[in-house]
């Protein structure tokens, strides 16, 4: 069989930007013989100065994954309370058994064509004054998002002592994203963002954090002395030009794009599929499809993440991949579909 092609881990399957393609091009021993340049004040500057920010209220770590880490360890302890969402990403729950802290789980509701967060339970858990509030916007893997003025009105809601964490990792597929400048009006509000998905350059382990008021200590906390690899800063400092803006825009566009086309032919292969704002498509399936296509697709050379959660019985969870990878899934999908035995 050739190569499998993998549509199970969320990745941008079209690469980065040719300005990053570029920088490996030019790459020297220099870049692993020495230590970053001048952080982190150069690095951070860069991250301010693409979203109009104050340099000091941006953080940096290996990967989004590396600042929840940071985050849940610096915020909670035992005694506290980390208010999660039942269905997302497991790694929170992950984190908050590592301090041992108390999880207040909220949960989401599955509509006709798409899932919602509920907003009164939420309001219920913020007013019991929670130290961390960690959502996700767009949600994984169900897809869903928050408005802004949604995401307003929760953190006018939260105690001043509440830690409220929005993670918009797959921010730049369709979602409002959370206006960077206005994170720091916010007492103890913390953006995530990565370079892992829409700048496709997951491999690098690049994540920031725009940080509110009252998060100093957390700055302090987070800070190291001799910085990040600097194979992965210039790579920052690549898909951050502007040269590589117009081809960012254009493979966010495909995807969305594509996103509705799978949704549509998902739909038509009677499935319940359900409305995306990330770069990946949830469905639900008959319990025959499901188990057909869990053992043919890899056969076939596809890897898709397969669900087993009780709250996702029976579904999918599909990448959404190049054009090319995109519309032969949908073939081969509907090849073993019309040819069961």
């Amino acid at each position: 069989m050739e190569r499998m092609i993998i549509m199970d881990r969320n990745e941008n399957n079209y690469g980065p930007s040719p300005k990053c393609h570029e920088v490996m091009r030019n790459m020297t021993m220099e870049y692993f013989s020495t230590y970053s340049r001048d952080y982190p004040r150069r690095i951070k500057s860069r991250i301010a100065e693409q979203y109009d920010v104050n340099p000091d209220d941006v953080i940096v770590g290996y990967g989004a994954e590396d600042l929840l880490k940071q985050i849940i360890h610096w915020a909670a302890e035992p005694s506290t309370t980390i208010a999660l969402p039942d269905m997302s990403w497991w790694y929170y729950k992950h984190l908050a058994g590592e301090v041992g802290a108390t999880v207040a789980e909220y949960h989401m509701k599955e509509l006709d064509d798409a899932w919602d967060f509920d907003d009164r339970e939420i309001l219920s858990i913020l007013k019991k004054k929670p130290r961390l509030f960690i959502i996700a916007s767009p949600s994984n893997p169900t897809g869903n998002s928050l408005s802004v003025d949604r995401m307003k009105s929760l953190l006018a809601a939260k105690d001043p002592s509440t830690v409220f964490v929005l993670d918009e990792a797959y921010w730049g597929f369709g979602s409002q994203p959370f206006p960077e400048k206005e994170a720091s009006r916010y007492e103890n509000f913390i953006l995530l963002r990565t370079l892992s998905k829409y700048y496709a350059l997951a491999g690098l382990r690049i994540g920031f954090a725009f940080l509110g008021k009252g998060l100093a200590d957390f700055a302090t906390y987070k800070s190291i002395y001799l910085g990040f690899n600097r194979t992965s800063e210039e790579m920052l400092f690549a898909a951050f030009d502007k040269e590589s803006d117009a081809y960012y825009r254009e493979k966010a566009s495909l995807i969305i794009e594509d996103g509705k086309v799978f949704f549509e032919e998902l739909r038509g292969m009677g499935f319940k599929p359900f409305r995306t704002c990330a770069n990946f498509i949830l469905a639900r399936l008959p319990a025959d499809d499901y188990a057909l296509l869990k053992e043919k697709l890899p056969l076939r050379g596809f890897v898709i993440r397969v669900l087993s959660a009780p709250a996702f019985e029976n579904c999918i969870r599909i990448s959404i991949g190049t054009r090319e990878q995109n519309h032969l899934l949908i073939e081969i999908m509907k090849d073993l579909l019309s040819n069961r035995s």
